[in-house]
């Protein structure tokens, strides 16, 4: 749900304004009103390196060390300074060490010529030329014609130096090559030198790690709240001739005491209001949902966060991105091995915000369990062709039963969601705004009904054709004369109908989406059935049989369940973002709850 925002306005003589600034910045709990002012040079430059400390503390994150802060030494300046310079040498060490690699290549087959080699034989008046020929095509005619020397033969290759004296000119059938200016030894002294400055800038980046992230991020938290303090000043209003401050912003309801308990103390005038119905897309958004729905938060934010009169959707879609990724993933074995491996890992190792990602992975793992034990598949193994799981095939579904099931959940969350759209139009509208939504789902719930009921033998459609007729023509009523109850009788028919046409059209096809919750469910057992043929197949090699179907085992469940994994977590994404969110008339557009303080 959205936690209930106040509204408060404060008018602030120019001269205590800092020091009210400073103290409500303590409270922490308004969230200040943004006007359309740019930001001054001092805090773009603020913003600038938060960035840059940002890049250095994931960086140095990276590095896996473990941390024992060090007081003194360095600041976050030299420290940032220190780890761009680092990054930048290495990139630039890593190119000439490509350059290197390849002279050394092009070097490697003909030894080492050193520079003193090079100048007795310039005294000489021999100009060494290197060539290089397939062995086979290789004329011994050449060394009866030139000074010519065998250096190497390898890959089939034979390489060679010809000695020209003076101007000789030679005319042979073979690809020259030109040596780096440098002797292999020397190329490979500095190739060596450079891999081993590389390792000492790493270490310096270990070393970083381990004393000085946290005093990045205590210059961050310094500077974040510095930037805060400067963009409050900068969302103020002058009034008076600049003798005034107008200061605007909101605190959710069950933090108001908090700010209260600070403007009894002050000399501020200010003033209390409920939240206007008005621009509700400039109220900032608190969520506050259950424990289960929390752990699907994450989520939501990728999407977008609700306006402030609108519904949260959360703890309405967890359970059913819940049962699309169990539905999706579809193996009980898979989901078994993720709760195991997931509750372990997050119980030794997981710190922070990751135990949630980790906690919906659980909820997610115990889905697939679920799932997998409903379709009858563990580790690609059917179930229900097993002795001792064959008993109970009976509640094992088929996988036309599977496809069923999901047109019908799909169809489930539609209804759902044109329910909720109804509920927001009433809460934000009025009641007379949700009636052709209504209608709506009056139509879809009769034809589900009536006609399931007659092709299911409940009862015959002649025995309740009235109530059926009664219900269409009810549900035709609103959909068509209520569809805008700002406009004519006659524009809400043409407006009934257009929209008549988009709803029939868009359900019709939001529901064929849900087919694929059955496609790759079935996708995933087939190919882990797949996997358990080919290495029950090459199990059977003598000797090494069990150490291959060993290996393939692993090697092919551990594949399928990665790339199963991400298409049953981006799927039921899709179906939720889309087809559900549609069909609940979501806008969203919400600004993030971000409190004026030092934290």
């Amino acid at each position: 749900m959205i936690t209930p925002m106040i509204k408060y306005s404060f008018l602030i003589y120019h001269k205590e304004y800092d020091s009210f600034l400073t103290n409500l910045q303590d409270i922490g709990v308004l969230h200040i009103a943004e006007k359309a002012n740019e930001y001054d040079e001092e805090t773009r430059k603020a913003l600038d390196r938060i960035k840059h400390i940002n890049d250095a503390l994931r960086f140095l994150d990276k590095r896996g060390q473990e941390e024992s802060p060090e007081n003194g030494g360095k600041s976050a300046t030299d420290v940032i300074n220190d780890l761009h310079s680092g990054r930048e040498e290495i990139d630039q060490i890593e190119q000439e060490l490509i350059t290197l690699k390849k002279d050394i290549d092009k070097a490697r087959p003909w030894g080492d010529f050193s520079k003193e080699m090079k100048e007795k034989l310039k005294e000489l008046n021999l100009t060494p030329r290197f060539f290089t020929i397939n062995e086979k095509r290789f004329n011994t005619e050449w060394e009866n014609q030139y000074y010519l020397e065998v250096i190497n033969q390898e890959g089939g290759n034979m390489y060679f130096v010809i000695f020209q004296q003076g101007d000789q000119e030679i005319d042979i059938d073979a690809e020259e090559v030109r040596l780096p200016a440098r002797p292999l030894s020397e190329l490979e002294q500095t190739y060596d030198d450079k891999e081993r400055r590389i390792q000492e800038i790493n270490r310096m980046f270990d070393d970083y790690a381990v004393k000085y992230q946290k005093l990045l991020r205590e210059e961050r938290q310094r500077l974040q709240a510095e930037t805060e303090f400067n963009e409050a000043k900068n969302h103020t209003e002058r009034q008076a001739e600049d003798k005034i401050m107008l200061l605007e912003g909101w605190v959710p309801e069950d933090k108001e005491q908090a700010l209260t308990g600070f403007l009894e103390k002050q000399d501020v005038l200010y003033v209390r209001e409920e939240t206007q119905p008005e621009d509700p897309s400039q109220v900032p958004i608190l969520l506050k949902n259950n424990k289960f729905s929390r752990v699907f938060q994450p989520l939501q934010d990728l999407f977008s966060l609700p306006h402030y009169h609108e519904i949260d959707l959360t703890p309405f879609f967890a359970p059913f991105f819940m049962l699309f990724f169990g539905f999706c993933l579809g193996d009980a074995g898979y989901g078994i091995f993720m709760l195991l491996a997931v509750t372990i890992y997050k119980h030794t190792k997981a710190k922070g915000n990751m135990k949630v990602y980790l906690t919906m992975a659980q909820w997610l793992g115990l889905a697939t369990v679920v799932m997998g034990i409903v379709g009858g598949t563990l580790f690609g193994i059917n179930l229900t062709k097993v002795d001792w799981t064959g008993q109970f095939k009976d509640i094992f579904l088929k996988p036309e039963q599977l496809f069923y099931l999901s047109l019908a959940v799909g169809m489930l969350q539609i209804l759902f969601g044109m329910v909720i759209k109804a509920a927001n139009f009433w809460r934000q509208k009025g009641f007379v705004y949700a009636l052709s939504t209504f209608g709506w789902i009056l139509a879809i719930l009769s034809l589900i009904v009536f006609s399931g009921g007659d092709q299911m033998g409940w009862f015959k459609m002649a025995e309740v054709k009235t109530y059926y007729n009664a219900s269409l023509i009810a549900s035709g009523v609103l959909i068509f004369f209520f569809s805008d109850p700002k406009i004519n009788v006659f524009a809400r028919l043409g407006k009934g109908v257009w929209d008549a046409y988009n709803v029939i059209t868009g359900v019709f096809g939001d529901l064929l989406s849900y087919i694929r919750l059955f496609a790759i469910g079935i996708s995933t057992a087939i190919l882990g059935l797949v996997i358990n043929e080919i290495a029950i197949t090459f199990g059977q090699i003598p000797y090494a049989g069990p150490l291959v179907f060993v290996i393939i085992m692993l090697v092919g469940h551990i594949g399928n369940l990665l790339i199963s994994g991400l298409g049953s977590f981006v799927h039921p994404m899709r179906l939720i973002f889309v087809e559900f969110y549609k069909n609940a008339g979501f806008e969203g557009g919400g600004k993030r709850y971000k409190p004026f303080s030092k934290s």
